[in-house]
């Protein structure tokens, strides 16, 4: 039998929206394989725990898989996922899905933003701003203080997101089609959008039963393509998403620190990756609404924080050595 086969792993998981995605390494820091499956939905909604089941599980065998290694050598589970509460009444049911699959392993369930701040940082306190189709910040401070900002949800705040975008660019689009405002090429990237001939029929599209907000969101890069061709209106619609981002790491920074603390900010998630078009007007407004930040890019993606997670769990040190072999075998 394998050393692969007998040796204590840990193991990742990072519940989202678009998939759920799981990650096994050795305890010192060897990813060994990944996978994916279904997205993860609320817990506590009808068919929740079973659809999740589906999600989780099929994620960790496809992981499992990839790895060569078998569930009952799992010591240890960090799991991150969008909407959970450490604390609240789904984390039982949590538990009994992943031991299901990894019989033996301790497990700690956190936040999907912690995940994101400790896979940034390499396990270091610091601010994580998360721009995807949701929008938040939080942050952590090196005496275990916690805050968070924005991430309201998509009806009262998000702001900067990329449903934020979309619904900009919605607004925009409506207001040139009768001649409210100025014309822009955003009306027929909408149109084609959601393949209509005329902006008057677009809310029969949104108001239907059964339309998914995701459709908005799937705007966004189709307006940062207008925006890197020039058009003033898709350019103002990422100026102001990344103004709102700012503010939401300031929000953090203002609940955390003292005016002039130096504070480490890493913007992620799908919105940033638009680098030419929000990286310098993000660092921009946030070195005015606070001089001493320091932005940086991500070391590592959210579900190598779910792996510094469980590696603590189990006991193992996460320091440089551990992270270079993370960074190693994650390329």
């Amino acid at each position: 039998m394998s050393d692969t086969m007998t040796e204590p792993l840990l193991l990742a998981i990072d519940g989202g929206q678009t998939s759920t995605k799981a990650m096994v390494a050795t305890v010192d820091g060897t990813i060994l394989g990944s996978g994916a499956g279904n997205p993860t939905v609320h817990y506590l909604s009808e068919g929740g725990v079973d659809k999740n089941r589906v999600a989780v599980q099929g994620a960790m065998r496809a992981a499992l898989a990839e790895s060569g290694a078998d569930g009952a050598q799992v010591v240890a589970v960090g799991m991150g996922s969008t909407g959970v509460d450490p604390l609240g009444e789904e984390i039982p049911a949590i538990h009994d899905i992943i031991h299901e699959i990894a019989p033996d392993a301790t497990i700690a369930v956190v936040t999907d933003t912690y995940t994101n701040l400790m896979g940034a940082s390499g396990g270091e306190p610091g601010v994580v701003v998360i721009a995807g189709g949701g929008a938040i910040g939080f942050g952590i401070t090196a005496d275990g203080q916690t805050a968070v900002s924005n991430g309201f949800g998509y009806w009262i705040g998000d702001e900067g997101s990329a449903f934020w975008i979309g619904m900009r660019a919605i607004d925009v689009a409506c207001r040139a089609s009768d001649r409210r405002d100025r014309p822009t090429a955003l009306e027929q990237i909408v149109l084609e959008h959601f393949g209509l001939e005329v902006m008057r029929k677009l809310p029969r599209i949104v108001y239907r039963a059964g339309f998914e907000r995701q459709e908005i969101s799937f705007l966004a890069p189709k307006v940062a393509a207008v925006a890197r061709q020039g058009d003033p209106s898709a350019i103002a619609i990422y100026r102001q998403a990344a103004h709102e981002l700012a503010l939401t790491a300031a929000g953090v920074l203002r609940q955390l620190h003292q005016p002039g603390d130096r504070a480490i900010v890493y913007p992620t998630g799908g919105v940033f990756a638009n680098d030419d078009l929000m990286r310098a007007p993000f660092e921009a407004h946030l070195a005015d609404l606070w001089p001493s930040a320091d932005v940086r890019s991500p070391r590592f993606p959210p579900l190598v924080g779910g792996l510094i997670v469980a590696a603590r769990l189990a006991g193992r040190g996460v320091n440089e050595a551990w992270l270079g072999r993370v960074g190693e075998s994650l390329r």
